[in-house]
């Protein structure tokens, strides 16, 4: 064991606070096992970094691989749900869902739009410009029915939505587990339904 070797063994058994003896050349010796115990951490670093990509890689692969049954799945009660004259379906494990979005409007024809007699009642100001206000539009058809000039209404899609829940050991009670969103196509979704003996309405 050379003199290095017996210094960090000396430092892995030191007390806290004990001070060495000390001259140039021992202090010199201590750089040196600083040097080394440094190297060490890096070394213990890699090794952890190393194994952290592992497991990442790890996770995400079977995120991956778990996530593409999921869709799969839910991608099939989609479609049963479509298939269905309901809204909400209510199940031992879970909601099944389909809700119509918003309508999105579009600013086919701005020039059109702001030489409409309704269009500058439907503007905010901007400094130094003009923008027209879609939140204020909608709300004018949802109210009136009445479509600005130069406005396309593009209606809300349907999209299809589920939770499923777990159980709790102890009492039975549910949970909240997992809900997602998917929106395929659009479609029209029922006034009412009937779910379970119960007539629901735009729940």
């Amino acid at each position: 064991m050379n003199f290095i070797d017996e210094l960090l063994v000396e430092a892995e058994q030191a007390e806290e606070g004990r001070r060495l003896e000390m001259n140039k050349l021992r202090a010199d010796h201590l750089l040196m096992a600083i040097e080394v115990l440094e190297g060490q951490v890096a070394e213990v670093n890699q090794i952890a970094d190393d194994e952290i990509k592992l497991i990442q890689d790890f996770r995400r692969v079977e995120e991956d691989r778990l996530q593409k049954k999921v869709r799969w799945l839910a991608w099939n009660l989609d479609q049963f749900m479509r298939s269905t004259d309901v809204k909400t379906l209510r199940l031992p494990h879970g909601i099944l869902k389909l809700r119509t979005g918003r309508d999105k409007l579009e600013i086919a024809d701005v020039t059109k739009f702001l030489e409409s007699p309704d269009g500058k009642a439907f503007l905010r100001v901007i400094p130094e410009s003009y923008q027209p206000d879609l939140n204020a539009i909608h709300e004018h058809i949802k109210s009136t029915g009445h479509i600005p000039d130069g406005v396309n209404v593009i209606s809300g899609e349907v999209k299809f939505t589920y939770q499923t829940y777990r159980r709790s050991n102890e009492n039975g009670e549910e949970h909240e587990r997992k809900s997602t969103e998917t929106g395929t196509g659009r479609q029209p979704a029922p006034e009412s339904e009937t779910v379970e003996g119960q007539t629901l309405r735009g729940e």
